[in-house]
């Protein structure tokens, strides 16, 4: 499937979930509603994506392999030759070829997993507030570095994830889904006014992964 073309005007901002109607909550039930976002088996993900900066788009296509519970690796190519990197997600370990990618890329480690569907907790979590609204579920997760996570869920399912900083969202992914699985997301990261579009085109079961490719070539 072919991805729009992206403008470089500045995406608007969703409005942070409210304070209003939050309960506090517990690490242990945020986790339990992640897990029920992995998939129970080991899969291959095909994607195409497009980036826009406003300086540069570039494009290309992918794959992302998942192991669960929480291991995720993903390769991805621009188009015309313009490089190649790999991801490598192992519980809360990142690392990635060529090394300044996880940085450059992904500094918010929940973006790619979300880009998926899957819900991955931040690290450091000091508290964890619940919103219910009938099918709807909102997740407010603050870490030490009093960064703010937000995930929201629809009858279970993923659908969107904003980062918080300093009272300003700073960057947000938004989910579409069909038959219940994740087809596109959307990811503005509005320090560096980035766009990046990820279109999900295949999903297979896999058999056992070899060890080694948890492991970036030397």
């Amino acid at each position: 499937m072919v991805l729009p073309v992206l403008t470089a005007c500045p995406p608007s901002r969703m409005a942070v979930a409210p304070a209003a109607g939050f309960a506090a909550s517990s690490s242990e039930a945020l986790a339990e509603a992640a897990r029920r976002t992995v998939p129970a088996q080991r899969q291959i993900i095909r994607i195409s994506w497009r980036s826009d900066d406003g300086l540069m788009q570039l494009a290309g296509n992918g794959a992302a392999r998942i192991a669960p519970p929480d291991s995720l690796r993903a390769d991805i190519a621009a188009r015309l030759g313009l490089g190649r990197s790999t991801v490598i997600l192992t519980g809360d370990v990142a690392e990635s070829q060529p090394a300044e990618v996880v940085d450059q890329v992904l500094p918010d480690r929940f973006a790619l997993w979300a880009a998926l569907g899957i819900m991955r907790p931040p690290t450091g979590i000091v508290t964890v507030e619940r919103l219910e609204a009938g099918p709807r579920i909102v997740w407010r997760v603050t870490d030490r570095a009093g960064k703010i996570t937000i995930f929201e869920l629809a009858s279970g399912a993923l659908v969107s994830v904003s980062r918080e900083e300093g009272g300003r969202t700073t960057s947000q992914l938004r989910l579409k889904r069909k038959n219940g699985e994740a087809k596109h997301a959307s990811l503005t990261d509005f320090g560096r006014s980035l766009r990046l579009e990820i279109e999900i085109t295949g999903r297979e079961p896999s058999d056992a992964f070899p060890p080694e490719i948890w492991r970036l070539r030397p």
